[in-house]
Formats: structure tokens, sequence, C-alpha cells
């Protein structure tokens, strides 16, 4: 079902108020955030507890300040990811740790030396999109929306290391694709190794009943980043 629809809302006072909405998990409930088409005497947005049957959403008051409070608090933690490019490190950081994220879209990973990882579940592949400082109190985006290396340029990848690779996995370098599984690994002396596949093993593509393997080989690319995501070591298939 679309997470995305329109709604009526018949207020107890008699009018019937026209709403965009949209539903989203928060822990182990949903809710819907439904904004306003028109303006009106009303509030602009409204948050509702969200059940599903079959094909049927029900939508629920929330009387609980407590709980209300913190589906809005994520809501607002919500744009601002969608939006993280108009958020500068420290900006990113605050948002990032001003709420906690659902364990069931993000989780967090200790990379040692006062860094971390917050990863999101994309696609059903946990994706390190967010890399964090805790001592400086910054945090950036490692792999965007789009599951691209977002602190990472084609200069940063020893593209002699490629030569004689087939196309598909240069292709995947070249659009700096981290469609595939890519890891940062624990920081040693403010440094981490990432590990870059460009091109998986054929069981990547094998369903759970063991059809649509390949004869594809796995080809990795590693390098060193420093605690901002950049690139101190360039990609390289050694």
């Amino acid at each position: 079902m679309n997470n995305k629809f329109d709604v009526e809302l018949k207020m107890e006072d008699g009018p019937t108020l026209q709403y965009k909405a949209e539903l989203f998990p928060y822990e182990d409930y949903g809710y819907c955030l439904l904004k306003a088409v028109e303006k009106s005497d009303y509030p602009d947005s409204i948050i509702m507890r969200a059940t599903m049957e079959t094909d049927k959403i029900h939508l629920i008051g929330i009387e609980d300040r407590v709980e209300y409070k913190i589906a809005l608090d994520y809501i607002k933690v919500r744009l601002h990811l969608k939006h993280s490019y108009i958020l500068d490190d420290k900006g990113l950081y605050n948002n990032l740790t001003s709420v906690a994220l659902p364990n069931k879209q993000y989780k967090t990973t200790d990379l040692d030396e006062g860094m971390s990882t917050i990863s999101e579940d994309m696609d059903g592949w946990w994706k390190q999109r967010y890399l964090i400082n805790h001592k400086t109190r910054q945090a950036w985006e490692f792999i965007n929306d789009k599951q691209e290396l977002n602190t990472v340029t084609k200069d940063d990848i020893d593209w002699e290391s490629l030569k004689g690779l087939p196309t598909d996995a240069v292709r995947q370098a070249e659009s700096l694709s981290a469609r595939f599984p890519t890891f940062i690994r624990g920081y040693r002396n403010g440094v981490a190794e990432v590990s870059w596949q460009i091109n998986p093993d054929g069981r990547y593509y094998m369903d759970e009943d063991g059809y649509g393997m390949t004869d594809d080989e796995e080809i990795t690319l590693y390098g060193l980043i420093d605690r901002q995501g950049k690139i101190v070591k360039k990609f390289s298939r050694f």
C-alpha cells in the first residue's frame, strides 16, 4: 500500500477538512502525518496513530502528550534528514542525536576513538549513511539517499589499479555507487579502512530458493578515510 494518500477528517464541531497524509513507522507503532490542503482554524499539521487491517487504514487520535511529542520530534528529524544537504556538520550531528532513531530502520555502530556510524535500512540492506565524530560533535553523510558515496570524488580512486576490470564494475566506480556492500572499519590513529565493493560475488543475485546466481567474481576496492570521511589513501584494488 502507498504510504502517501489523501484523507478527509470530520471535526467534532462539524466541518470536514482535506489532508495530505503520509504513513511512517516509529518503534512498535505506525503513525500518520496529516497536512491540511487549505488554511483553516485548525492546525495545519496533525499526527495520529495508524493501524492497518488488510487494505484499510484506521487513524486514532493520540491523547498521550509525551507520545505525541516523541512522534513530532521524530518527524522533524525525518524531514531534516530528507534534506540533510542544507545542514552543516554541526547541524547534522544535532539532528541525528536529538531523538532516539527507530531501531528497525537505523542502527549505530561504534568505530572506536569517539567515532561511529548510523546505518539505515535501504532496500533491505544496511548502509552506513552517516559518519559521526562525537568528540567534535560533527556528522557527515557518507552515503546519500541514492546510495552513492557522498564524501568521495572520482579523484579519490586509483584508476590504474582498475585497468582490466569488467566494464560494469568500472561503471560502478565511476558513478561512486555504494549499491553493493560497503563498510567503514574501526578507527586507528585517526583513520579507518573502507571496503567498497564494486562487483559482488554471483551469490549476491541468488534468491531465497537458490536461483539467479551468476558467475561473477567479487571485486572490492580499499581506501582510508579521516575523521571527516575524506580520503587519505585512494581507493585501490590492492
